[in-house]
């Protein structure tokens, strides 16, 4: 314990594995403790000594229903969600209580596409725990809500939903809101959403001039010298990972989809590894990445910690898709680090890009969803990125219009297969029969043929979002 306090203390990632993996080879009779260590190795992406450390805490309790618990929520973290499906509809129905179990059953089976299962588990987290806004947020998703007894109950449930706490009752808001838009009633819709907005906003801030800062030190130190540099000599293959990136709701799942169903391709999500690597490398900026290397880091190291991390998610083999949000801010490491990596930057108008986000619950916190203004100054500084990242990258950086992607899908499928260094596959330009898992906000989109549905969808709304318009104009 002594040697992995002083690991941690020194963020030294290689030692910390070695010494978790020493104590769980000697089987330490670390009793509890075995819990916040997995969760310090799944946070840190080692997933095989995390999952090691959750069965040597379940062991440690005597399979304790609630411990077994603790490794259904590891298992969806890392995204095993098929293992966390099936090892919660083993443990007794009230664990953790009656409506988390049915909640939690609920949202793996709407990940793994079994949206009539979904539902049935959400509606029974509902009769346990009515007005639950966690429960409704995903029961609407799962559903067109314009006809039918569940948009009805979701109304009639505005009172209970009210009586809980902010956060959730602000899911509970972003599901009436989506409940309105179903049924065309835009303004009821609008005033929703913005209800759900504000809620948030006071939980989770955003700070303009700190985006700002942030995008500039992406930028600060790429010169077309720093992104022409292969890795070290001898360097490793880095064209494992595919980068899908943009802003979000602008079509990064549908083209993730599109090359999931190919045979070699995987989908990742959004998998945040590189920011493992930026803590590595002691930041993003070309002038980061030269410090490293003065201090006696190399590319090559970097590169390995990635595709370590990758191997601990998905195997040795195969193509992985990773669309990690915010990679924008990435992508001058992610170039240098993997020079072979094929990178994909998806564009969509902005009117119905800022509508789809500002509707959208971010899981995670999107602070600058929750105003107009604040969405029109951070799409602002990005598309300030790709046209920075485009000059620098030229065609190594791919990018895809949303419309002409949905308006020809077999011209641009055909684009993107060469792009990646894919052969062309019947089955990806049938990507709606994939059955793969979707955790993103456009799971059920993903599941129907590609269509223009996506299209001009913020013009309902038009006169309420004069904000980010006139935001977005702004010099």
């Amino acid at each position: 314990m002594a040697r992995l306090k002083g690991a941690l203390a020194s963020k030294d990632r290689a030692e910390t594995r070695r010494v978790v993996a020493e104590m769980l080879d000697h089987r330490a009779p670390l009793g509890e403790h075995w819990r916040a260590i997995a969760q310090l190795m799944q946070t840190s992406g080692e997933l095989t000594l995390a999952l090691r450390a959750i069965d040597a805490f379940v062991a440690a309790t005597g399979n304790n229903p609630m411990a077994v618990y603790s490794k259904v929520v590891l298992l969806t973290q890392a995204h095993r969600v098929r293992e966390a499906h099936d090892l919660l509809a083993h443990l007794p129905a009230t664990v953790p209580d009656a409506a988390g179990h049915a909640y939690v059953l609920g949202n793996t089976a709407m990940t793994l596409g079994n949206v009539d299962a979904a539902r049935a588990h959400l509606l029974d987290a509902l009769t346990h725990r009515p007005g639950w806004g966690p429960a409704w947020l995903t029961l609407a998703a799962a559903t067109n809500l314009a006809d039918g007894p569940i948009g009805d109950r979701l109304l009639a449930e505005g009172a209970a939903a009210e009586r809980q706490g902010a956060g959730d009752f602000a899911r509970y808001s972003y599901a009436l809101g989506k409940l309105h838009a179903d049924r065309g009633e835009h303004g009821a819709a609008f005033a929703a959403f913005v209800r759900g907005a504000a809620l948030l906003k006071a939980e989770v801030s955003y700070n303009c001039h700190a985006d700002a800062a942030n995008a500039t030190a992406a930028m600060e130190g790429f010169d077309g010298a720093r992104l022409d540099q292969k890795a070290d000599s001898g360097s490793i293959a880095t064209g494992r990972p595919i980068f899908v990136t943009g802003l979000p709701r602008s079509g990064t799942t549908l083209v993730e989809q599109i090359l999931a169903s190919h045979s070699a391709v995987q989908d990742g999500g959004e998998l945040n590894m590189i920011q493992h690597v930026a803590v590595a490398a002691g930041g993003v900026s070309g002038t980061a990445i030269e410090q490293h290397l003065a201090r006696g880091g190399t590319l090559n190291g970097l590169a390995e910690l990635y595709l370590h991390l990758l191997q601990e998610r998905f195997g040795p083999s195969g193509r992985i898709v990773d669309k990690t949000i915010d990679a924008s801010r990435f992508l001058g490491l992610i170039a240098t680090v993997l020079p072979d990596a094929p990178l994909v930057w998806m564009r969509r108008d902005p009117l119905d890009t800022a509508w789809s986000c500002f509707r959208t619950f971010f899981i995670h916190g999107v602070g600058w969803s929750f105003d107009l203004a604040d969405i029109a100054n951070h799409f602002r500084l990005e598309d300030a990125l790709m046209a920075f990242w485009k000059q620098r990258l030229g065609d190594r950086l791919l990018v895809i219009p949303y419309s002409e992607l949905v308006e020809d899908p077999s011209t641009w499928t055909a684009r993107l297969l060469a792009h990646c260094g894919l052969a062309d596959e019947p089955a990806v330009y049938e990507p709606h029969l994939n059955p793969r898992r979707v955790v993103t906000a456009s799971a059920l989109q993903v599941r129907r043929p590609i269509n223009r549905d996506g299209l001009g969808v913020a013009e309902p709304y038009r006169a309420w979002l004069q904000p980010f318009i006139d935001g977005y104009a702004k010099p």
